[in-house]
């Protein structure tokens, strides 16, 4: 089954309102394997709701609405599908049930305009909601499923699992498949790079592989779609043995796991004590590490020196790599520490630094230098992945 989802309202488009509704309604259409080719977003207009209706039923066999169906008049969503198929909206006793019941639990009186909420699509099957006034429909109509959810996040939610959700398993049947995908984290690459060794690995049709880049990492999606979890999984698995086979050094982890999460490990299993020093980022590296699954094993401290450069445990230095070299000597010293990284730096101008990382390990130093661009904390946010990526990389060594 293909899927087209159409989310409704201007202030979405606006940037007013983040649509947090999409992601849960994506991954329950995944989990039921379900193929969401196109999402689309159009503000609360009458004509243009109706014609981008009327272009997912041209590319899907199941059309999702979310939002629009409120009281008031730019919540068009029924007019729009009613109009779109030509269709004429009637008077529902069973939805106007569910608006009334909304204000009777609460002993308010309904509006007249609370009426509009009672119009369903002639043929359409209402849908109850527990926690609003606004009820939602599903109409079958010349082959193409309809389903129209109300946009506020607690009712929105609560159909698509116990409503929306239940309708797709039953008329799925047989045919259900389930969606599953594994994320695989790298850095210390590019992604043209990656794009080189992949290969012929990107074009698989199932499960495919999609390189993505993020911020000073890459991220590579490998998804199959099969009849059940464990044999999607094991889909997954195949491929992933075929990427590690070709990218394992530069993979430190996967999913849900962060690159301060993968150096915390990799320390550990090292059994390697950390100290850190920073005058450039602020603590923002410390504060990564801090968050990382047993980090208080081998975190002993992290020094912060502002910008100012008084009553610093270094007073004489002849350049920035030397400084870093210092601090990191200092804070492991300081610290009593197996390792300690130190990251100091200056601004080149508005839109650049110059970045100094420097390493110390049981009295044996190292330190690079980094011209890092962007924002003032891109550039912070770039030199804490490096980092971080100098600290997996040293605690796999050992």
């Amino acid at each position: 089954m293909r899927a087209e989802v159409i989310f409704t309202g201007t202030e979405l488009l606006l940037g007013q309102t983040l649509n947090t509704n999409a992601p849960h309604l994506q991954q329950v259409l995944a989990s039921l394997g379900v193929d969401l080719y196109y999402q689309v977003t159009v503000g609360d207009n009458l004509e243009r709701l109706a014609q981008a209706i009327a272009q997912a039923r041209e590319r899907a066999d199941l059309i999702i609405i979310g939002g629009g169906l409120g009281p008031t008049e730019d919540d068009l969503s029924r007019e729009a599908l009613a109009k779109s198929l030509g269709v004429s909206l009637v008077f529902s006793e069973e939805a106007l049930k569910i608006v009334r019941r909304f204000f009777d639990a609460r002993s308010l009186p309904m509006s007249a305009n609370n009426l509009r909420q009672a119009l369903v699509p002639e043929g359409g099957m209402v849908l109850d909601n527990p926690v609003g006034t606004a009820p939602g429909i599903i109409l079958e109509h010349q082959g193409k499923t309809y389903i129209l959810i109300p946009g506020p996040p607690s009712e929105f939610r609560l159909l698509v699992d116990e409503q929306v959700k239940p309708y797709l398993v039953q008329k799925l049947g047989a045919q259900r498949k389930v969606i599953r995908s594994r994320v695989l984290k790298l850095c210390g690459i590019g992604e043209a790079t990656v794009d080189e060794r992949l290969g012929e690995l990107l074009r698989g049709a199932n499960p495919t592989l999609a390189p993505t880049a993020k911020f000073a990492e890459v991220h590579l999606r490998i998804t199959a779609k099969a009849g059940s979890p464990e044999e999607a999984d094991q889909m997954n698995a195949a491929l992933e043995e075929k990427v590690r086979q070709r990218l394992g050094e530069y993979i430190f982890g996967s999913d849900e796991e962060t690159l301060a999460d993968a150096a915390v490990r990799a320390l550990l299993e090292g059994n390697l004590s950390l100290a850190t020093v920073e005058t450039f980022t602020g603590g923002l590296l410390a504060y990564q590490l801090t968050n990382a699954a047993d980090a208080g094993r081998l975190f002993r401290f992290g020094y912060i020196f502002g910008p100012e450069r008084v009553n610093w445990p270094v007073s004489s230095f002849a350049s920035e790599k030397e400084l870093a070299e210092q601090l990191a000597s200092w804070g492991r010293a300081k610290a009593q520490a197996d390792v300690c990284v130190a990251v100091t730096g200056r601004e080149k101008n508005s839109s650049g630094a110059a970045v100094y990382i420097a390493t110390n390990r049981g009295g044996r130093g190292r330190v690079g230098e980094f011209h890092l661009w962007g924002s003032a904390q891109d550039i912070k946010e770039r030199a804490v992945q490096i980092a971080l990526a100098l600290l997996w990389r040293m605690g796999k060594s050992v």
